[in-house]
């Protein structure tokens, strides 16, 4: 199965966790970590999850994931 390498861009993401919510595989969660907005950003939990289906990268509006 192939791997994809997911990232999310700590600069882009505002945290309205729509990626967490749609992704089918839970490869996301809420991260700790506050973003350079001021908000707890989504972080990628377990990346061997992902089957590439880009829903996250899709519904993202702040266009702060992007799948390798």
């Amino acid at each position: 199965m192939k791997k994809f390498d997911v990232h999310v861009d700590e600069k882009l993401c505002k945290g309205c966790y729509f990626c967490i919510e749609k992704c089918p595989n839970e490869v996301l969660t809420k991260s700790k970590t506050i973003g350079s907005k001021g908000y707890l950003i989504a972080e990628v939990d377990d990346s061997e999850k992902c089957v590439g289906c880009r829903i996250c990268e899709r519904i993202c509006p702040d266009f702060a994931i992007s799948i390798h």
